[in-house]
């Protein structure tokens, strides 16, 4: 078991190293041509004519390697025949022996004839493991074709299918060996049309899409060998790519609806291809005077070029990443049992490793020093380039999720950045080309060992504090969260007694709620009783700030926190916390469970632990528990490994992405697609971290207290922008029944509305719903309600700042409460929760933690102090003891949040 445990350690290794970076690559080329065409058989031929092309090189230098060794076969074979007819037995192999050490040759270089096949291999398994099980290629027709996502059986023999594109494919292949091995010797012919039948049988039952690439391989390959048989070949060549750039510029500038800036950079990019003559004669400049010192050193050639790779391939694959996972290392432990953030680093390391250290290696080893002198200068200049955009010019897109892609959409640069970016680009690629007209190699050399050796650094410090962090998380929070196998009740009702519920959803948008129930409207049966608070205010538009003022009232808006300056902001935050599970338990006789409570301990899994000081609260921790459990009672609905493996995929794009200058840099983000094949661009796993605690409200409550109870439970599933599958908003490999709100992030809070809908109807079963007062709220809103927000915003705070991001939802339902849901609009806060959850069952309510009284929004004011629009998320970006808050960020408002003139910079 251990033995073969290694084994797949080892073929995994190789894999990723050596076939995963070439199906990124084929990826990239499938998606381009297919934003291009919008067409998928289109797309798998422009994969065909991109590898294709791309390897073009590596032929060329196959074909001479095999030019050399028929021509040393011819010119041996008589000496070898006249040995062969004369000697026997083993003086006949002393002889040729002899024979072969007298012109320079042993057999084994007839191994370089077999070039051209090996370096089909790794390009055919990479195309293989990508187009054999390619979704989008599923239920596509491309012409005779009806189903590229399966064998073409354009008819049968019997129950036998007759697949005519893999009998095409092999026929296209004998016709191109026939051309290409024309005068060659018989055992030469006999390979090519002996492995024309090989991959004829390989790929007779393949998915066409599969085959199409194949057989345009071998139509590419018999163009090819048509061109060496012309006059002019590079001419030729050069004629058609001037044709095929000017009708593909066209089409995208005057047939293509995509957008215009992406068409035109896209349109530039084809464009300067044109300019090759012009770029080959500049190279051929440049390597005849500034790289001359290069050319004639060539140790010094390939140190520049394997330090330069090497602090490449570390940039890419782990230090910039790094930065992503070592900002919340937590977010990222223990993902499809991937165990240590580390893993996702080393993985992407490994990618990095194969892309820009092993095939570079390949290709600089296959060749003279002229080209080897240009790799060391590409790969050095290309480091430069990557350094200074992603640490110079970093740029502010908003936050990650655990798929590495943004909370909002990405927005061009402004012009006087993008042309700073390019003229800083400039100066850096003329820092190499100076330096070595100057025959200063020894400064280029020790330029980029510096920086590789900062690198190192970086790695080392970055995996210490990842480590110490997941540490940190398995010897503490961990067990809290351990998966269960069943479920258990947490949530104890009493039938006799009095229940009250505060429900926490995280970012659940105020914006939505009325066309969510105009849209739903058995919704309004489930939520019998309750009345929404449309007119409400948050203190800030994350949870951090946000959150505290909900829980503990308005001693914990983020002005007054800030004024207790001698205490510890996450002390004031865990106060917040535990303040009304305090209250009901020692100033009434209630008991107390409370669960997930928001950034516990300042914890991203909140520590729970808080709780344990007061034997009348009861802490859990409910989200993450039962993730495993409804993947397993739903197995049709999620796809397997599906987070670990997009974290893997997108971390080494988001390096691309800070490597690449400004203008650029929303082309490759590719809103958040970022060039995958796969449409799930959201984290389904970490959706049912949360999700699944709804799912299961229902067998998390049971009705066996035998005293009053107070409840607090926060729940993330509104924060997520998963897409679900209508009606029943449950999670889906395939959506094929939208949403018909087209409303950014809706999906999620329909959910929650359904699920706690069904929650709600389970208590009134049960007889538990009159006795039972009920709050939902949020801790913020979206801030992108799509048509939602008032027209009066009119561009929002400060020109950029849109106010929906401080309108949560608010909803009661007192005891005994009943009827059609109510709209209210008067001016409230979130920060008003705690005497809403205790009005007429504490009299005089205390704050037990700092013994002032608890307090509502001042109904002559009506006005909201204090109000933060910065968006400080994580601990570490405020102070031990305060948040920092820049001064023009703090806001009152009053009355309405809904009008512009009612924001009021400062605090009031």
């Amino acid at each position: 078991m251990h033995h073969s445990n290694i084994l797949f350690s080892m073929l995994n290794f190789l894999y990723t190293v050596i076939i995963y970076p070439l199906i990124q690559l084929i990826e990239f080329a499938f998606m381009l041509f297919n934003n291009v065409f919008k067409n998928e058989g289109i797309s798998v031929i422009g994969v065909s004519l991109a590898v294709s092309i791309g390897t073009l090189p590596l032929y060329i230098v196959a074909e001479h390697w095999q030019q050399v060794q028929r021509d040393i076969e011819k010119k041996l074979d008589p000496g070898i025949q006249r040995i062969k007819s004369v000697f026997k037995g083993d003086e006949q192999y002393m002889i040729l022996t002899t024979f072969y050490r007298q012109n320079h040759y042993h057999p084994l270089m007839a191994l370089r004839s077999s070039f051209g096949l090996l370096i089909q291999i790794p390009f055919f398994m990479a195309a293989y493991s990508f187009l054999s099980n390619l979704p989008v290629l599923q239920g596509r027709s491309f012409f005779f074709i009806n189903d590229m996502g399966q064998q073409d059986a354009l008819f049968h023999i019997g129950s036998f299918p007759i697949n005519v594109l893999p009998i095409a494919m092999t026929l296209i292949n004998w016709v191109a060996g026939a051309i290409y091995t024309k005068g060659f010797k018989f055992k030469d012919k006999i390979t090519i049309y002996g492995m024309a039948l090989i991959f004829l049988v390989i790929l007779y039952n393949s998915p066409a899409g599969l085959v199409v690439y194949w057989t345009m391989n071998n139509i590419f390959s018999l163009v090819k060998n048509i061109f060496y048989k012309i006059k002019n070949p590079l001419r030729v060549l050069y004629i058609i790519l001037v044709a095929a750039i000017i009708g593909l510029d066209g089409y995208l500038l005057f047939v293509h609806n995509g957008f215009l800036h992406k068409r035109l950079l896209m349109a530039a990019v084809f464009s300067i291809f044109l300019l090759t003559p012009l770029a080959v004669k500049f190279i051929n400049y440049l390597v005849k005077t500034a790289f001359q010192p290069l050319m004639t050193n060539s140790k010094a050639r390939l140190s520049l070029f394997l330090t330069s790779s090497v602090a490449l391939a570390l940039l890419a694959g782990f230090v910039v990443p790094s930065f992503v996972i070592n900002s919340s290392a937590v977010e990222f432990a223990d993902i499809d049992g991937c165990g240590n953030p580390l893993g996702f680093l080393y993985n992407s390391t490994i990618q990095m490793t194969g892309l820009l250290v092993f095939w570079p290696c390949c290709i600089y080893f296959l060749f003279h020093q002229r080209i080897q002198t240009l790799i060391s200068v590409f790969f050095a200049t290309v480091l430069l380039i990557a350094m200074t955009n992603a640490f110079c010019f970093n740029g502010d897109y908003g936050n990650l999720s655990r798929l590495i892609t943004f909370d909002s959409s990405i927005t061009a640069a402004p012009l006087p950045q993008v042309l700073l970016n390019i003229f800083v680009m400039l100066v850096v690629i003329a820092v190499p080309v100076v330096i070595l007209k100057f025959n200063k190699i020894k400064i280029l050399s020790t330029l980029i060992t510096i920086v590789t050796l900062a690198e190192f650094a970086i790695t080392a410090v970055h995996a210490g504090q990842i480590n110490s962090a997941y540490s940190h998380y398995k010897k503490e929070l961990a067990s809290n969260v351990k998966e269960a196998e069943s479920v258990t009740p947490v949530y104890h009702l009493t039938k006799t007694g009095k229940n009250v519920f505060v429900f926490m959803f995280d970012r659940a948008q105020s914006a939505y709620v009325e066309p969510i129930f105009e849209t739903f409207p058995e919704l309004y049966n489930s939520y019998d009783g309750f009345t929404f608070y449309k007119n409400t205010v948050s203190y800030n538009q994350g949870t951090l700030l946000g959150s505290p003022a909900l829980f503990g009232g308005y001693e914990y808006t983020p002005a007054e926190m800030n004024k207790r300056n001698t205490e510890k902001l996450v002390d004031k935050h865990n106060e917040a916390l535990l303040m009304l599970p305090r209250l009901f338990t020692e100033q009434s006789d209630f008991t107390a469970t409370v669960s997930d409570l928001s950034w516990a301990n300042y914890s991203w899994i909140p520590d729970m632990t808080i709780t344990e000081p007061y034997k009348k609260i009861t802490g859990y921790n409910v989200e993450r528990k039962y993730t495993g459990l409804w993947v397993k009672e739903n197995p049709d609905k999620v796809k397997a490994n599906i987070t670990s493996s997009s974290i893997k995929r997108n971390l080494v794009w988001f390096s691309l992405f800070k490597f690449v200058p400004l203008f650029a840099r929303d082309s490759v983000y590719d809103d958040g697609m970022w060039w995958s094949s796969d449409n799930q661009t959201t984290d389904i796993m970490e959706y049912l971290d949360y999700y699944s605690a709804l799912a299961f409200m229902k067998r998390l409550t049971d009705f066996t207290a035998e005293t009053d109870s107070y409840f607090t439970i926060v729940n993330d599933t509104t924060h997520s922008g998963q897409k679900l599958q209508a009606p029943d908003f449950d999670p889906a490999m395939k959506i094929t029944q939208k949403n018909p709100l087209e409303l950014s992030s809706s999906d999620a809070n329909i959910a929650m509305y359904k699920r706690i809908g069904e929650w709600l109807d389970y208590l009134k079963e049960n007889g538990c719903y009159d006795n039972s007062r009920i709050i939902f709220v949020s801790d913020h809103g979206i801030g992108n309600p799509e048509g939602y927000s008032l027209s009066n915003y009119n561009g929002g705070i400060a020109g950029y700042y849109n106010p929906d991001h401080n309108n949560p939802i608010l909803f009661m339902k007192d005891f005994n409460s009943h009827g059609k849901l109510k709209i209210n609009n008067d001016f409230m806060t979130n920060a008003d929760v705690p005497s809403m959850a205790v009005n007429g069952i504490i009299d005089n309510p205390v704050n037990p933690f700092t013994n002032k009284k608890i307090t509502t929004i001042n109904p002559k004011e009506k006005k909201a102090s204090g109000v933060v629009i910065t968006h400080n998320w994580r601990p570490g970006g405020n102070g031990l003891y305060t948040f920092k808050v820049p001064e023009q960020d703090w806001y009152t408002i009053k009355e309405n949040i809904f009008d512009i003139n009612n924001w009021e910079q400062g605090i009031k």
